[in-house]
């Protein structure tokens, strides 16, 4: 299967609305819109978005979006705070836990016992 294209945009005007403030990336469909521009972009943040994109390849667009929003709405009902609400998505899980180091993950190497 061939895999789908992705358009990059850099220093994008929707993060000067007021409410996108806070955000420094987001997908939109097959784009990844940044609010800082090319070189100031952190190569984590790039890894976050394009795990997005892998999730929204296996799910489809519109189901992606569906599930992500009615997601967000169930741990708003459930957390009462926004940020909660938003890293306990499914797919932002996803997508924070392949950006953390292999250390963090439960792989950490095992302790010699001293003899």
């Amino acid at each position: 299967m061939k895999e789908p294209r992705v358009r990059i945009v850099y220093a994008h005007w929707i993060f000067r609305l007021p409410w996108m403030r806070p955000y420094r990336g987001i997908c939109v469909g097959r784009r990844i819109l940044f609010r800082d521009p090319e070189g100031r972009v952190p190569g984590e943040l790039l890894a976050h978005e394009m795990i997005h994109q892998d999730q929204i390849t296996r799910h489809g667009v519109l189901p992606f979006y569906l599930a992500y929003v009615r997601d967000y709405l169930i741990n708003l009902a459930r957390y009462r705070n926004h940020d909660r609400a938003y890293r306990n998505i499914p797919f932002e899980r996803e997508a924070f836990a392949a950006n953390r180091p292999a250390r963090t993950r439960g792989n950490r190497p095992r302790r010699r016992n001293k003899a």
